[in-house]
């Protein structure tokens, strides 16, 4: 027994050490050397537009790996919906009290806000359709609590959520198939026609913009979907 735990510590430390020489020689990589990070960084605003690189990376360079990442959504709404299908809302969850429920409602405009602004300035600053959608889905959380399950998913509509994830869905693989139409890779940018706008500017990225867009819409509603199916119950 003490043989095994020596060896895991081993392996623990020796991982530690390996991730630690990793970590420094990427961190003391000169950037201005010719190299994949120089040739990022030097390249995304001429290429798309957008002065966020990472944003650049997802929905320009990789655009068709970040297809990937949000068909995995689509396959869990798929999955949980059909583990829940036909389920109903808990009659007994009739949220909190008058006071709260008043407050949140004037105040979700103003909650409302904060993932709009994630989602449209996601090529000018950190953030983008996904981190704006997660945070959408937070507000969805937050109306269940307040207004409870049953009423928070009649408002919001749960069919209305399945249906936009799928359109959204939709959306994505559409847009990538403008470029194909006029010859040039699948999810092109600046290369299909798409203008890439003045650096800086909330009219610039090309693609990127209408992808965050379509990418918030699709994580939110997703998310929001597998929330409220999974609050949901087999009968009444």
């Amino acid at each position: 027994m003490r043989k095994r735990s020596m060896l895991g510590l081993a392996v623990a430390v020796s991982t530690a050490v390996g991730f630690a020489v990793l970590l420094i020689s990427f961190t003391t990589t000169d950037v201005r050397s010719p190299g994949i990070a120089s040739r990022l960084l030097g390249g995304s605003v001429p290429a798309s537009g957008a002065i966020n690189v990472v944003a650049t990376i997802l929905l320009d360079f990789r655009a068709f790996d970040t297809l990937g990442e949000a068909s995995v959504i689509f396959a869990s709404v798929a999955a949980v919906g059909a583990v829940f299908a036909g389920s109903t809302m808990r009659r007994s969850d009739a949220g909190l009290s008058l006071l709260v429920r008043r407050s949140v409602a004037y105040l979700a405009a103003l909650f409302l806000l904060f993932p709009i602004y994630i989602v449209f300035h996601g090529h000018l600053s950190p953030g983008g359709g996904f981190q704006g959608g997660v945070s959408l889905a937070v507000l969805l959380i937050l109306l269940a609590v307040v207004f409870g399950t049953r009423r928070a998913a009649g408002a919001v509509g749960l069919k209305r959520l399945h249906d936009t994830e799928s359109l959204s869905a939709a959306a994505f693989l559409a847009i990538g198939l403008i470029g194909v139409v006029q010859g040039v890779p699948y999810l092109a940018n600046a290369s299909a026609g798409f203008p890439r706008g003045q650096a800086g500017s909330l009219l610039s990225g090309g693609v990127i913009p209408l992808l965050n867009i379509v990418i918030g819409l699709k994580v939110a509603s997703g998310l929001g979907s597998i929330i409220f199916d999974m609050l949901s119950m087999g009968g009444e």
